[in-house]
């Protein structure tokens, strides 16, 4: 079989399309050198355009596409695109099988990008195993994701979960709405107050989910967002997330330590000791617990509060749960520790939204998890300076969306054995 044969066979290409000329060229001042595969078809072929007829050549033009890499080596498609007449007189480009039109990449060298940063890289390392600079790689992203936002049609949204999320280290933030009961994230939008809501609305919206849909929205205690869900969702039930409330209890005990530690220095360096939970204790721990809890009382009080707030979400049933709160109140109350005071306050401010988790047990876990798997792309990333792209990743790893990683339905084994060099 003649070299040409092969490749065309490791191309995919079907007739009239045939692999001409195969020249590869060495470069001797470095370790990457080149492939250049060129691309033909037969003679006397007619092409088929997008108002489905059929048409002869009328000519051609030079075109160069970027391929996977040969082994360590860069390769190149080039091809004579044939150009036909229309009817009407327009003359237009054909559509060739390996690249979408316009793009001066492969299918396959597309897919294997985004493979990659499925599996795991940044744009940048992405990058620098295609060779190609990482805004490349972006903007392939970009416009993957942009075709699949447009394209893929979201099913009714009724359980949303709004959270935010910073761009950079205390810096800017983008509000991600989630599908809770289908696990992904259905909109993203700059900004995290009522304006940043109703964008991401909007967004949802032109997805084909209507915002009448949504009759649970499971947040943290946002003000902005709590008036944007009042206004712009007036049919949804608020629900407050339980760990959002047990991270302001966690803060408020915190705070009740640090005026402990600041008259004895015997609570130096136990700040997460009393911030976790009493059945993960070792037994080490769990003396030295019991042992500051009897020397520091209100510290001792209020680490009991905290762990029987938990135990009261824990109950199953709706109105015991209940029940067990408004005591649990109580107790906090006759504690007369400013911070569990405050604390107190936030929950009869948001009593209503408080009330409804024990009757719906709806919590935005899968948002804080998305909310983990972003900052894990962040990390990996070191940082986004363009927040197009930061939002398109969003869209990318939890959007669940249908991207073309896959060929023909399938996975080529090859992107496996390229990754795994």
């Amino acid at each position: 079989m003649k070299q040409e044969e092969l490749f065309t066979l490791a191309l995919g290409l079907a007739d009239p399309w045939f692999v001409e000329k195969v020249e590869f060229i060495a470069k001797p001042d470095t370790l990457v050198n080149e492939l250049h595969i060129n691309v033909n078809h037969k003679p006397l072929q007619k092409f088929l355009t997008e108002d489905r007829k059929e048409y002869a050549v009328y000519d051609h033009v030079d075109r160069t596409w970027r391929h996977l890499n040969f082994f360590q080596h860069e390769c190149y498609l080039h091809a004579r695109v044939p150009r036909v007449k229309n009817n009407s007189g327009n003359t237009l480009q054909v559509d060739v099988p390996w690249a979408k039109p316009g793009s001066s990449f492969t299918l396959l060298f597309e897919a294997f990008s985004l493979f990659l940063l499925q599996a795991g890289s940044s744009l940048t390392s992405a990058g620098e195993l295609m060779k190609v600079d990482s805004r490349v790689i972006g903007r392939i992203v970009n416009y993957y994701v942009a075709i699949s936002l447009a394209s893929e049609k979201l099913e009714p949204v009724e359980s949303l979960g709004i959270d935010e999320t910073s761009v950079k280290k205390g810096h800017n933030y983008v509000t991600v709405l989630t599908d809770l009961e289908r696990k992904k994230v259905v909109a993203v939008s700059p900004g995290k107050d009522g304006e940043a809501v109703g964008k991401s609305l909007a967004i949802m919206k032109k997805r084909g989910a209507q915002p009448n849909d949504v009759n649970r929205v499971a947040m943290d205690l946002s003000p902005a967002y709590t008036a944007a869900v009042l206004e712009k969702l007036p049919q949804a039930a608020i629900i407050y997330d339980r760990f959002h409330l047990e991270q302001l209890l966690s803060k408020a005990l915190d705070t009740i330590r640090k005026q402990e530690q600041a008259e004895n220095q015997l609570l130096r360096k136990s700040k997460y000791l009393w911030l976790r939970n009493r059945a993960t204790l070792t037994p080490k721990q769990a003396h030295k617990v019991h042992y500051l809890s009897i020397t520091f009382p209100n510290l001792g009080k209020a680490y009991q509060l905290k762990e029987q707030f938990k135990e009261v979400y824990n109950n199953v049933d709706a109105a015991d749960a209940l029940s067990a709160l408004q005591e649990w109140i109580r107790i906090a109350v006759e504690s007369k520790l400013a911070p569990l005071l405050t604390f107190v306050n936030t929950l009869k401010a948001h009593w209503s939204g408080i009330v409804t988790y024990f009757h719906t047990r709806l919590t935005s876990a899968f948002a804080e998890r998305v909310n983990l798997k972003i900052q894990e792309i962040k990390r990996t990333a070191k940082g986004y300076r363009n927040l197009n792209n930061y939002i398109a990743m969003i869209y990318f790893h939890c959007g669940g969306l249908n991207l073309p990683t896959q060929i023909n339905g399938e996975e080529p084994m090859i992107f496996r054995m390229l990754i795994s060099k």
